[in-house]
């Protein structure tokens, strides 16, 4: 690929990665927030219900993760062919 195309799909894949780096952000805080609320629940149903929640939650997380480090693993590749394609650039 081009030197122009590897830095277009690296700005791209970095905004991918911006917006799962929030999502990942958000999903956290709502970990916390129904942990907390299933330590300090006063009746079983409630308590229940958040943890179920936390659970939901944490398994976002993982499923997240997964596509987080699949999407850094493509940075890396790309990073790679962007800076061979800028020597190629530069010899010229």
């Amino acid at each position: 690929m081009s030197i122009t195309r590897e830095a277009a799909y690296l700005y791209l894949c970095s905004k991918e990665l911006a917006k799962m780096n929030k999502k990942l952000h958000d999903l956290s805080k709502e970990t916390e927030h129904h942990g907390q609320k299933h330590a300090s629940a006063t009746d079983e149903k409630s308590r229940h219900q958040h943890a179920k929640k936390h659970h939901h939650a944490t398994q976002e997380i993982q499923k997240l993760m997964k596509e987080h480090h699949a999407m850094l693993s493509r940075i890396k590749h790309h990073l790679v062919n962007y800076n061979n394609a800028l020597r190629k650039e530069l010899k010229l």
